[in-house]
């Protein structure tokens, strides 16, 4: 990963540690500062989650579809070797 400033918007947070730490460190920012009198931003913030959310459920998909091939394998391989034994 270069230097240059990631934008967030263009990739999904969970591909890359480095991106999720952009991202948390993104939020931390937007939540504002008690010491400091900083309000939070809660456009910012209701960015942020809504691109956790979105990339979160898009993981989850592509996670969930792999393990569904490996059970469609797993089945496949099953169905082979019993009529091997037959």
């Amino acid at each position: 990963m270069d230097k240059k400033k990631l934008d967030i918007d263009k990739v999904n947070i969970f591909t890359h540690h480095r991106y999720l730490k952009v991202w948390s460190s993104m939020f931390s920012k937007a939540c504002g500062s008690d010491t400091f009198n900083v309000p939070p931003d809660t456009a910012k913030l209701r960015f942020l989650m809504d691109k956790f959310v979105t990339d979160y459920n898009w993981n989850l998909e592509q996670l969930d579809n792999e393990h569904q091939h490996d059970a469609h394998v797993k089945d496949y391989n099953k169905i082979e070797a019993a009529k091997e034994e037959e």
